[in-house]
């Protein structure tokens, strides 16, 4: 691939990036004010941010330093991708490792929130906790797509994800609010799921 590819690949890159997370931005906003209608303004504080603070922690500890590692130094036929690959399922583990010490804080340091108010905290911790886990195990997948340039291929993904993710709570919280944040949860089992 010669460099003006390489340029061309990556600003394709950043574009697509900055519309998926303007698009982000604006159907979480919009999905927030439709369940604002139907649940507690409580509720949504819990999801949007203790239970989202739990999964972006884990994600992080978890990845960010084998994504930079696997992402830098040499490009294209250089590397030793079998050995990447390998290296990249080690965030699996750690994820677990993660989940299950960040759960214990999140269940039994942090206050837990009243139970009349916000029901099925300590099963939405462990399925927030599980979510994280389970989007690593994409993880290898991620850093091939990135590293080859699979630019379509990442917002395509992104995207089903986020419609699936916004489809399941909007449904669930029409015709299911008294699961109170199974609902998030769920959905966001879905969004993990689908990356």
């Amino acid at each position: 691939m010669s460099s003006q590819d390489i340029l061309k690949n990556a600003s394709t890159l950043a574009s697509y990036n900055v519309l998926l997370q303007v698009m982000f931005r604006v159907l979480t906003f919009l999905l927030n004010a439709f369940t604002l209608r139907f649940v507690s303004k409580e509720l949504i504080g819990v999801v949007n941010v203790r239970l989202t603070l739990l999964y972006s922690t884990l994600v992080f500890l978890s990845r960010e330093a084998f994504r930079r590692a696997c992402l830098s130094g040499d490009s294209g036929t250089n590397r030793s991708w079998r050995q990447i690959i390998n290296l990249l399922w080690l965030t699996v583990p750690l994820g677990v490792l993660w989940a299950i010490l960040l759960g214990c804080v999140w269940l039994w340091l942090l206050e837990v929130p009243d139970v009349q108010t916000i029901p099925y905290y300590g099963p939405a911790v462990v399925m927030f906790a599980l979510s994280g886990v389970q989007e690593l195990l994409a993880e290898p997948l991620w850093v091939l797509a990135q590293a080859h340039m699979f630019v379509r291929l990442k917002v395509v993904a992104e995207s089903l994800a986020m419609v699936a993710k916004c489809s399941v709570t909007v449904v669930l919280v029409v015709f299911a609010r008294e699961w109170g944040l199974y609902i998030f949860s769920a959905a966001h089992l879905v969004y993990t799921g689908l990356l």
